[in-house]
């Protein structure tokens, strides 16, 4: 007999029982894939609109016909409770799991065959049922639940439907879920507000950068261009340089093979590699290894204010140096002339030209471009170095907002995961 104190998740506390999933079922069903769309149509749910972290992510819905008696079998209802049954890979279990809101209700959606729906009865609130499922999931239970055929990862479904989850008393239940939910919807509003602020920085820079935009935000009439005959329009007071002409461009150097030889490590100078160099960030944010001084002595060091962009598999990718900085051959280091412009407002316009760079890699084992590509960009910029400063500082600032608020997701993403873990179990009383 299972015993009361223990669940899939835990141990339960505060006088919690258990109850086997199997046990409050209503309803347990597979999803229709359909026949090819027609006008009637409808949404289907399918594996690629669940998320790692328990949301639907319904942007991308696919749209197949079903029969009348099919759809009407098939359409999602208020807190129905969605699972991956089928699917996966080798670093991503199946097991997702999604709630149905009254919003993806008001969208009168079905589900894919690869989808299992349950719907539950009074005795448990869906919500926490829900959060109990997910929970399991992110513990990695699923993956010891699942099994593989013609290289499709099932989840096992009858042993799935076996598991002891939490039972407070309905009233905590939906307690939990509430204050779960309450978590989830600031992450939401935190996550929009960060998309909304993308969409400030890339309609600043493209207007700010090119000169369309004045940096106290009027726009410049079309008497204060003037026609450069190979760029085209150009600000009065503005100027178009290549980059060479602006920048010392220089690879970086490990000078020593195998790579991975230890005697170079573990030191007081940053190495920098590639994943360092992340898409939508202003600043390096770190390295992830160091080099002792023998390391140091086969390797090349760059300055404070050196930008570095990525040149082999994530092509194009830039962030400034803050401190002296080493690095492979597989980064480029780009230092200003400081006293022609400034290290922070050529970085900006660096990170234009990422899709142009991208478009023109070479790929064998990876993607790739040979630095020579980046000596003739043309670079377009104020004389001035006050109107630089200004550009630039008003799109900083726009960086400074995203990364503040990716950083209070990191937080609240940890306090639903410290959440998760204590309250669904009982181990933190709710009063």
């Amino acid at each position: 007999m299972e015993d009361s104190r223990y669940s899939k998740i835990g141990k339960v506390y505060n006088g919690f029982s258990t109850f086997q999933l199997k046990s409050v079922l209503i309803k347990n069903d597979a999803g229709d894939w359909g026949t090819e769309p027609n006008e009637n149509a409808v949404g289907i749910i399918r594996s690629t609109n669940f998320n790692n972290n328990g949301k639907l992510d319904l942007s991308d819905i696919a749209y197949r016909t079903l029969s009348p008696q099919k759809l009407e079998e098939k359409r999602l209802s208020s807190s129905d409770i969605l699972v991956e049954r089928s699917g996966g890979s080798d670093t991503q279990p199946v097991g997702r799991v999604g709630y149905v809101t009254d919003e993806i209700t008001n969208k009168k959606l079905a589900f894919a065959n690869f989808i299992q729906r349950i719907s539950l009865d009074e005795t448990v609130d869906a919500k926490f049922v829900y959060y109990c499922l997910q929970q399991m999931y992110e513990m990695g239970i699923t993956a010891s639940m699942q099994f593989q055929t013609t290289g499709i990862r099932n989840l096992d479904w009858k042993f799935y439907l076996k598991t002891y989850l939490p039972k407070p008393t309905k009233e905590d239940q939906t307690t939990i879920a509430n204050i779960l939910s309450k978590v989830d919807e600031t992450i939401a509003s935190v996550q929009n507000s960060i998309a909304a602020a993308e969409q400030l920085k890339k309609s600043l820079m493209q207007n700010l950068l090119t000169g369309k935009m004045k940096p106290d935000g009027t726009f410049r009439t079309p008497d204060e261009f003037y026609i450069d005959e190979k760029f085209g329009k150009v600000p009065i007071g503005w100027e178009v340089k290549k980059l060479k002409d602006i920048a010392q461009i220089q690879r970086g150097k490990f000078g020593h093979r195998p790579r991975n030889d230890e005697r170079f490590y573990n030191g007081d100078f940053p190495f920098v590699q590639t994943g360092d160099v992340v898409e939508s960030v202003f600043f390096l944010k770190g390295a992830s290894q160091s080099l002792n001084a023998l390391g140091a002595s086969v390797s090349r060091s760059f300055p404070v204010n050196t930008i570095i962009m990525t040149i082999a598999a994530n092509i194009g990718f830039v962030a400034l140096t803050r401190y002296e900085v080493f690095f492979p051959d597989s980064l480029i280091g780009i230092n200003a002339k400081e006293d022609v412009i400034n290290p922070s407002y050529l970085l900006l316009h660096l990170m234009r030209y990422k899709n142009i760079l991208d478009a023109q890699a070479t790929e064998s084992a990876q993607k790739n471009i040979n630095y020579s590509n980046l000596r003739p960009l043309p670079i377009l910029f104020p004389t001035k170095k006050e109107e630089q400063l200004q550009i630039t500082n008003k799109v900083i600032a726009i960086f400074s907002e995203i990364d503040s608020k990716k950083t209070k997701i990191k937080i609240l993403e940890q306090l639903k995961k410290s959440l998760m873990q204590n309250l669904l179990t009982g181990k933190i009383n709710i009063l």
